[in-house]
């Protein structure tokens, strides 16, 4: 008699929040929003109540840059947002969570310092588009043309019922406007990933609405 390997007829977990979810799509575009589900983010979280300076330093020699501030971030290669004192979020598109961490491992001192991997976690979409920052301003108490003008940065808020880290920064696209070459990452507990989809399309017309209407607001 035959002894099956039932691994045979258990298809491959999906890696996406929206596949586990049941949601085909993972991509969106309409005049002036595009907005995507990322399929590949490493992210982990770091804690540490070692000195900064310290840390820092160690993270350099790994080629891992510390922002000293919160809602500081700095973008090289692996992004890093500064979430609260002693606490970071690592971002990467290219890098997976355990190349992440043993890039990062000389300079962990394990008595004060702690890695979590929170890829299987979280998701990211990935929102960009002139309307893109009326859209965000619709369902978030956060002024974002006049955060768009600071530069690159991070910031948490709440899209109505999901909690959401906001990671800005822009394209490389030279004849854009600031607000044209916007990028949101938004990034969130992955079993909020169908509400918050559907919520931010069905935001969209009135988002483009009133970038038809008002432009990018001073």
């Amino acid at each position: 008699m035959k002894i099956h390997d039932w691994n045979e007829f258990i298809d491959a977990p999906p890696c996406t929040a929206l596949q586990q979810a049941g949601v085909a799509e993972r991509s969106f575009k309409s005049s002036a929003i595009t907005l995507r589900e990322l399929e590949k983010a490493a992210l982990l979280r770091v804690h540490s109540l070692q000195e900064f300076q310290v840390l820092q330093a160690n993270m350099a020699a790994c080629n891992i840059a510390l922002p000293a501030n919160v809602n500081e971030c700095i973008d090289q290669g692996t992004t890093v947002l500064c979430q609260a004192p002693g606490e970071w979020l690592l971002f990467s598109e290219c890098s997976s969570s355990g190349q992440l961490l043993a890039q990062m491992q000389p300079a962990l001192n394990a008595q004060h310092t702690v890695a979590l991997d929170l890829s299987s976690a979280l998701a990211v979409f990935r929102l960009a588009g002139g309307a893109a920052p009326w859209l965000l301003g619709k369902l978030c108490g956060l002024d974002l043309q006049a955060g768009i003008k600071t530069g690159a940065h991070t910031a948490r808020t709440r899209l109505q019922h999901a909690a959401v880290t906001l990671h800005y920064h822009t394209v490389d696209e030279p004849a854009a406007s600031v607000f044209s070459s916007a990028v949101f990452d938004l990034i969130f507990d992955r079993s909020f990933a169908p509400y918050l989809w559907q919520l931010l399309i069905a935001s969209t017309p009135h988002a483009e609405q009133l970038n038809q209407l008002y432009g990018d607001r001073a």
